[in-house]
C-alpha cells in the first residue's frame, strides 16, 4: 500500500535528487527527511536507496517503488484538484516559469499579494529561457513574451510591453545625448542581442521610419547584465520600463530620445496554459492577479535590439 504523504516525500527527494534538495523546497530539515524515508523503507522492509559518501541513488526496489509512487502522486493531485474546482477555492502547487529577467521585476512584485489572497496555494517558479513544454513538465502557467504560435495553448494577454532607451547621467554628459536616432551610431549601443551579426534598431519618426545599425562593445543576452553596464556609464541601452523602475526614480538612468516611439510598439506578455488545465483555480486565479495588477501600471518593452 502507498501511503499519500510517504510517496509524496518520496518522489519529491528522488525528483529534486537528493534530501537537502527536497528539504529546501519543502521548508523542513534534512534530518526530518532523511527520518521519515528511513521510515517508509522500514515499513517496506527494503532499501529505497543506495548511499555512498559521495552520492545517491534509487536501488532496484526504489526505482519500482518510484514508478508507482509516482502515478498515485499524480492521482492525488488530479483528485485534489477536481475538488478545488467543485469548491471553487484555489489551493495546491502552482508551477510557473518565466524568463529570469520577468520573473524578478514582475512576479517577485506582485507574488506577496497573491500568496495573502490565496492562502491554500504553494508556488513553484522555475526560471527558464527556453519554451517549455507545458505537459511534460507539469508546468500550470509559463510567462511569455512575443506572439504566440502554439495555438495547442490556452493564453491569457497581461500587458504590453514597450522599450525606450537609457543611459546613465554620466555617460551623456561624456558623450552627449543624442537628438535625432541617427545619432546612435556614433555611441556605444548595448545590445540584448547577441547572436545577431547586424542589430539595427528601428523608430517611428516624422519623416517616417528610421532604421539605425548599433553597434558596442558589449553585447549579452541578459536585461539585468546590461541595465548594469548602462548604470556604469558604459553606453546606451534599450530596455524595458518595468526593468528600469528603481534606476529611474534614483536617476542612475535616464530617457534618451524620448521622443521617438521604438518599432515595433509594442511586445504583448501572456499567462500561458496547456488546455487541459485551464479550468483549475489555481491557474485563473494567478493569471487574473497578474492581469488585474498590470493594468494599470505603466509598462515597457523587452529590447528588441
Amino acid at each position: 500500500m502507498i501511503q499519500g504523504s510517504s510517496a509524496s516525500l518520496f518522489v519529491q527527494v528522488v525528483e529534486e535528487g537528493s534530501f537537502s534538495a527536497a528539504a529546501r523546497v519543502l521548508g523542513v530539515a534534512p534530518s526530518s527527511v532523511a527520518r521519515q524515508i528511513r521510515q517508509l523503507e522500514d515499513g517496506l522492509g527494503t532499501r529505497l536507496f543506495q548511499r555512498t559518501t559521495r552520492k545517491q541513488s534509487l536501488s532496484e526496489a526504489g526505482e519500482l517503488y518510484y514508478q508507482h509512487a509516482k502515478r498515485a502522486v499524480e492521482e492525488l493531485e488530479a483528485a485534489r484538484a477536481a475538488i478545488s474546482r467543485l469548491s471553487g477555492t484555489p489551493s495546491g502547487v502552482l508551477t510557473v516559469t518565466a524568463e529570469p529577467d520577468l520573473a524578478t521585476a514582475l512576479i517577485a512584485p506582485l507574488l506577496p499579494g497573491f500568496l495573502a489572497d490565496h492562502p491554500d496555494i504553494k508556488v513553484k517558479l522555475q526560471f527558464s529561457s527556453a519554451l517549455e513544454d507545458l505537459v511534460e513538465g507539469r508546468i500550470d502557467v509559463a510567462i511569455r513574451m512575443g506572439q504566440l504560435k502554439d495555438s495547442s495553448l490556452i493564453a491569457r494577454k497581461i500587458f504590453d510591453s514597450r522599450s525606450q532607451l537609457y543611459a546613465s547621467p554620466g555617460y551623456l554628459e561624456a558623450h552627449g545625448a543624442p537628438s535625432h536616432p541617427a545619432e546612435l551610431a556614433g555611441h556605444q549601443c548595448l545590445s540584448f542581442r547577441p547572436d545577431a551579426q547586424k542589430v539595427v534598431w528601428r523608430f517611428q519618426t516624422q519623416q517616417g521610419e528610421c532604421a539605425v545599425p548599433v553597434a558596442g562593445r558589449v553585447q549579452a543576452n541578459g536585461l539585468a547584465f546590461l541595465k548594469s553596464l548602462a548604470v556604469s556609464g558604459c553606453g546606451i541601452v534599450m530596455i524595458p520600463e518595468w526593468a528600469v523602475a528603481q534606476e529611474l526614480r534614483s536617476r542612475m538612468l535616464v530617457p534618451v530620445l524620448a521622443g521617438f516611439a521604438a518599432i515595433p510598439a509594442s511586445t504583448p506578455v501572456f499567462a500561458v496554459y496547456s488546455a487541459r488545465r485551464h479550468l483549475e483555480p489555481k491557474t485563473r486565479a494567478f493569471a487574473g492577479h497578474l492581469a488585474n495588477e498590470m493594468s494599470g501600471r505603466r509598462a515597457g518593452q523587452l529590447g528588441s535590439g
